[in-house]
C-alpha cells in the first residue's frame, strides 16, 4: 500500500511572457507503508487570473487610478527611503507639494472630465520632467508631492523647480480648447530640515500656501531657522501683550538741551519693558516685533497717556518741560489715528497739550506723504509741534519737506557719532543744518556722547542737543533733581560765537578728512595690511591738496602758519608711501618706527589746521565782544 505525505515543494511561475501565462507546480513525495521514499508525483494548475487579481488589488493600493502616479499610501515608503539615502549619501533631497492655481475654476466651467483630463496631462508632464529616481505622487484633487533627489546644492534644487513650474505653466489642449493654468510649490529640504517625515510634509505644505500668498506660479523655500525665529516671534508678541496688561512698561525720558541759552529745551519719552525676569529692557530690543502688530497702537495711546500725566504732574511742581513722543508708523497711518489722539487730548487742558511734541521717523512720513503731511498741520494749529526724526536716513526730497512742514528736524546719531572722523557724515549735518535754515525748522543732534560732538555741532549750528553726553534716559521722577543740579558748559557760548565761515569749514573739512584717512590707514597696519582700498595714498591725489591749492592757497597762501600745514600733510604722505613698501619687505621693526613718525607728523598736521581756524576766528570774536 502506497501513501504520500505532504507537498516538499510549490511555486508560482510564468511560463509565456507574451500571454502572461501563470500556473502553480506541487510536488508531493512517495512513501512506503515503511515510510521508505519511492518517488515524487507533481501537479500544476494554471492560476493567472489569481496572480492578476492579486497585483491588481496591490496596484489599487498603492497607485492613483486616474494619474498612474505613486498615491499616499506609497508616498510613505518612498520619502523614507530617499530620506535614509540623503543620509548616507549626503546629498540633498527636495521634498515638495504642489497645488494647482485655480483648478476648481476649471472644473466648474469646463467639467468634472475635463478636469480629470487636465490631471492626467498634468502627471504626464512631471514625470517628462523628473529623473527615473525622482517620485511624483498625487496626493488627492489637485495635489501632488515631488520627490527630489541626488541634489548637491540648493540652487541644484530651485533650477529643477522652476523647470517643473514652467512646464505645467505650458498650454494645454484639453477637449478641443486650449487651457492655461499654472502651480505653486512649497519645498523643504532634508537633511537641513531633520524633521520625521509626516512633520516636512507639513512643512512643504507651509511653503506652498507662502508661494500662493507670493502670486501664485511660484515656489518658496521652507526655512527652519527663519520659521523657528516666527514662532518665537509670535510666543513674544504674546508675552508683550501680557505685559502691557502687567504694567511691566515704564516710561524714561532723556533731557535736551539749548546750548546757547543753557537751559533745558524739553525732554523726549523712551519706553522700556522693565521684564521680571530680564530686568530692564531697551525699546530696539521689542519694538521691532510689534511694528506690524495692532499692540503698537495700544502701546502707543498707553505711552501717549502716561506722558500727558507726567507733564502734569511736572507742572504741579512748578517744571514746564516740553515732551517729545515717537508715534509708530502703524500708528500714524491707521485710519483713526486723528480720532483716537483727539479723544486722549479732549481730557486735558490747553496749556498741557501745548507742551506736546510727536517725533515720526522720516521712512514712516514717506509712505503717504500727503495724508502724514494734513495731519501735521492740523495739530500744528492745536499747538503741537512736530519732528522729523532720524532725518537723512530716508529719501526725502525738497517736495516733501516743504508739504510736511515739521517744526523740528532731528539728526540722526548715526551721521552725529561718526562726525569727527566722517567728512561725508560731516557734510550731511551741514546739509541738514542748512535746510532746517531754509525751511525755518529746529534742528537738533541726537546721540551725542563727547564734548569735542558738541561744541562742533554747536559751532555749525546745531546748538539744541540730545545724548549720552548731556544726560542718560531717567524716570520722570528724578528730572527735577537733574534740572536743578544742571549747569551749562561754559565752552558752549564760546563756540557758538565761533560759528565758522565758508572758508573755515573747509579747514574743519580738512581735518576730519585727514582723521578719517588716519583711521584707514592704522586698520591696514594692524588687520590686513591691505593699502588698496586707501585711497588716496600720492599726495597730489589727496583731497586736502585739492582744497589746499585751489581754494585754501588763494585766501591764505602769503600765511607762513598756513604754508606749514602744507610741510606737514607732505611728511603724512611721505611716511605713507615709506610704510607701503616697508611693508612689501615685512620688516617689522621699520614698520612700528615709521608708524610713530606717521602718528607724530598726522598730530603736527591737526595741531596746525586746528590752530589756524581758531587765528582766523579770533577777529571776529573781538569784534563781537567790542559790540
Amino acid at each position: 500500500v502506497l501513501r504520500s505525505g505532504k507537498p516538499c515543494c510549490g511555486t508560482i511561475v510564468r511560463i509565456n511572457n507574451s500571454q502572461n501565462t501563470w500556473i502553480r507546480i506541487s510536488a508531493y513525495p512517495i512513501l512506503s507503508s515503511l515510510s521508505d521514499f519511492t518517488g515524487i508525483v507533481s501537479f500544476t494548475h494554471e492560476v493567472s487570473s489569481l496572480v492578476e487579481k492579486g497585483r491588481r488589488l496591490e496596484y489599487e493600493a498603492h497607485y492613483d487610478a486616474l494619474t498612474g502616479l505613486p498615491n499616499r499610501l506609497l508616498l510613505s515608503d518612498r520619502l523614507q527611503q530617499a530620506m535614509a539615502h540623503s543620509l548616507r549619501t549626503g546629498e540633498v533631497v527636495a521634498v515638495c507639494l504642489m497645488d494647482l492655481d485655480g483648478f476648481k475654476q476649471i472644473n466648474d466651467t469646463l467639467g468634472h472630465e475635463a478636469g480629470d483630463q487636465l490631471l492626467k496631462e498634468v502627471a504626464v508632464r512631471l514625470l517628462d520632467n523628473l529623473r527615473a529616481d525622482d517620485t511624483a505622487v498625487r496626493l488627492g484633487g489637485d495635489e501632488f508631492v515631488l520627490l527630489i533627489g541626488g541634489l548637491s546644492d540648493e540652487n541644484q534644487c530651485l533650477t529643477a523647480l522652476q523647470r517643473i513650474l514652467n512646464a505645467i505653466a505650458a498650454p494645454y489642449a484639453i477637449m478641443g480648447k486650449e487651457i492655461k493654468i499654472t502651480a505653486s510649490l512649497g519645498v523643504t529640504l532634508h537633511p537641513g530640515d531633520s524633521s520625521v517625515a509626516d512633520q516636512m510634509l507639513r512643512h512643504a505644505d507651509q511653503a506652498m500656501y507662502k508661494a500662493k500668498e507670493s502670486g501664485k506660479n511660484c515656489y518658496y523655500l521652507y526655512n527652519p531657522t527663519l520659521e523657528s525665529r516666527i514662532r518665537a516671534n509670535m510666543s513674544a508678541v504674546k508675552n508683550i501683550g501680557k505685559a502691557i496688561t502687567n504694567s511691566q512698561f515704564q516710561i524714561y525720558y532723556q533731557p535736551k538741551i539749548d546750548c546757547i541759552n543753557g537751559e533745558v529745551f524739553g525732554v523726549e519719552a523712551l519706553i522700556r519693558w522693565n521684564h521680571p525676569i530680564l530686568g530692564l529692557r531697551a525699546p530696539a530690543e521689542f519694538l521691532p516685533l510689534i511694528e506690524h502688530d495692532d499692540l503698537i497702537i495700544h502701546l502707543g495711546e498707553w505711552v501717549i497717556n502716561k506722558t500727558i500725566q507726567q507733564i502734569e504732574l511736572w507742572r504741579q511742581q512748578g517744571i514746564d518741560l516740553n515732551v517729545s513722543i515717537n508715534v509708530a508708523a502703524r500708528h500714524l497711518l491707521r485710519g483713526d489715528f486723528q480720532g483716537l489722539l483727539d479723544d486722549i487730548l479732549a481730557a486735558h487742558p490747553e496749556n498741557t497739550i501745548n507742551q506736546l511734541e510727536f517725533e515720526i521717523l522720516e521712512t514712516a512720513a514717506l509712505e503717504d506723504v500727503n495724508a502724514v503731511g494734513s495731519l501735521i498741520r492740523h495739530y500744528q494749529q492745536h499747538g503741537i509741534s512736530f519732528t522729523l526724526d532720524d532725518f537723512g536716513t530716508g529719501f526725502s526730497s525738497l517736495a516733501h519737506l516743504k508739504h510736511l512742514t515739521p517744526n523740528i528736524l532731528k539728526i540722526d546719531k548715526g551721521f552725529v557719532r561718526d562726525m569727527l572722523h566722517d567728512p561725508g557724515d560731516l557734510g550731511i549735518i551741514q546739509g541738514i543744518i542748512g535746510l532746517a535754515d531754509a525751511f525755518q525748522c529746529e534742528v537738533i543732534a541726537e546721540g551725542v556722547e563727547d564734548i569735542d560732538q558738541m561744541l562742533l555741532l554747536i559751532q555749525m549750528g546745531c546748538s539744541i542737543i540730545q545724548g549720552y553726553g548731556i544726560a542718560k534716559p531717567m524716570l520722570g521722577e528724578k528730572i527735577p533733581d537733574w534740572i536743578q543740579k544742571f549747569r551749562p558748559d561754559p565752552r558752549w557760548k564760546l563756540a557758538h560765537s565761533q560759528f565758522p565761515q565758508r572758508a573755515d569749514f573747509n579747514l574743519l573739512l580738512m581735518e576730519v578728512t585727514h582723521r578719517h584717512w588716519m583711521d584707514e590707514v592704522k586698520k591696514a597696519i594692524h588687520q590686513s595690511s591691505d593699502w588698496s582700498h586707501i585711497h588716496p595714498t600720492e599726495y597730489h591725489e589727496c583731497r586736502i591738496t585739492q582744497w589746499y591749492e585751489e581754494i585754501c592757497l588763494m585766501q591764505f597762501g602769503r600765511d607762513t602758519q598756513f604754508r606749514n600745514i602744507d610741510l606737514y600733510h607732505r611728511q603724512v604722505h611721505r611716511l605713507a608711501e615709506q610704510l607701503i613698501e616697508c611693508d612689501e619687505r615685512e620688516n617689522p621693526d621699520l614698520i612700528k618706527e615709521l608708524e610713530q613718525q606717521l602718528t607724530t607728523a598726522s598730530n603736527n598736521l591737526l595741531d596746525e589746521l586746528q590752530q589756524f581756524r581758531e587765528r582766523q576766528i579770533a577777529p571776529t570774536l573781538s569784534k563781537s565782544n567790542s559790540i
